[in-house]
Parts: structure tokens; sequence; C-alpha cells
């Protein structure tokens, strides 16, 4: 979210952002899904996202995804490629 404020981004649309770093990309209807919003809904929130150049649309209509782009914070990047070990808090 810190990253976010100079680029006006809506904590709506940080979802999309948080599905790029971690997964590479992102979908429409995957963002449209996990944040309930309309399918227009959705479409201007990503092209906001692109025009900001924090997404880049990779191919056209039914196979269109959006990966980072090229003002993505790469401090960002870095932190979600990094090795995270999760050590089981109940074991003895």
């Amino acid at each position: 979210m810190e990253e976010t404020g100079t680029h006006g981004v809506t904590e709506r649309q940080v979802t999309a952002l948080h599905e790029v770093a971690m997964m590479g990309r992102v979908r429409r209807s995957r963002y449209e899904k996990a944040e309930a919003i309309n399918t227009q809904q959705a479409t201007r929130d990503l092209q906001a996202l692109t025009k900001a150049q924090l997404l880049t649309a990779v191919g056209r209509t039914k196979g269109r995804h959006y990966v980072a782009g090229p003002r993505f914070p790469e401090r960002v990047l870095a932190t979600a490629r990094r090795h995270h070990t999760i050590s089981n808090p109940y074991a003895t």
C-alpha cells in the first residue's frame, strides 16, 4: 500500500497489483471475482493501472492478461520473488 500512494491507486486496485507481484500476471476475470465487481469496473481499474504504467497489457481480447509495467515498484517484485520459509509455530 505504501508504494501505491504516489500513483493514485485505490485499495481495490491493490488486489490486481498483488496478484502480479505474487503470480507474475493477472487476468481481468480473476480480478473481477476477487473484488466482487462487475466487468466494466474491472476493465476500468486495469486500464487505469495500465495508463499509470504500473501494468502492461499482453495479448488481445480473450487471452489478455496484465504483467508488471515499467513503473511497477521493483522493490515489491524483489520482495515477492524472495524465498520465504514458513515455520510451524506449534512445533516443539
